[in-house]
């Protein structure tokens, strides 16, 4: 029997698989399960790592030019205690077909 994480995000359940690691002698979240095998909250919004890169789609909470990943987008919703969470982008959506919004500007190195 597969063991797995349930995490509650408005109103849905989210299942996030879990392994068993001799080290620690306990269950942890199988991130390589997810980044192989994404998952879906139910209403299709796709579950990833915090630390993932950011898409083409994403709205920074800060100005800060280094910020370049998932957990530093206003649309990331992270799960407490896990590396993992929501994006609640709707161009992220599962079936929803993207438009491109604004890109990321990049800074150019002016030295």
């Amino acid at each position: 029997m597969e063991q797995v994480k349930r995490y509650a995000f408005e109103g849905e359940v989210i299942e996030v698989p879990l392994r068993w690691d001799e080290g620690a002698q306990t269950y942890v979240e199988d991130y390589k399960s997810v980044i192989e095998n994404p998952i879906y909250s139910p209403s299709g919004r796709p579950v990833l790592l915090t630390i993932e890169d950011a898409c083409p789609y994403t709205d920074m909470a800060d100005d800060n030019p280094d910020s370049i990943d998932c957990g530093s987008c206003r649309h990331y919703h992270q799960f407490p205690g896990s590396l993992l969470g929501v994006c609640r982008n709707e161009q992220r959506r599962s079936g929803v077909k993207p438009k491109r919004t604004k890109a990321r500007a990049k800074k150019e190195d002016t030295t």
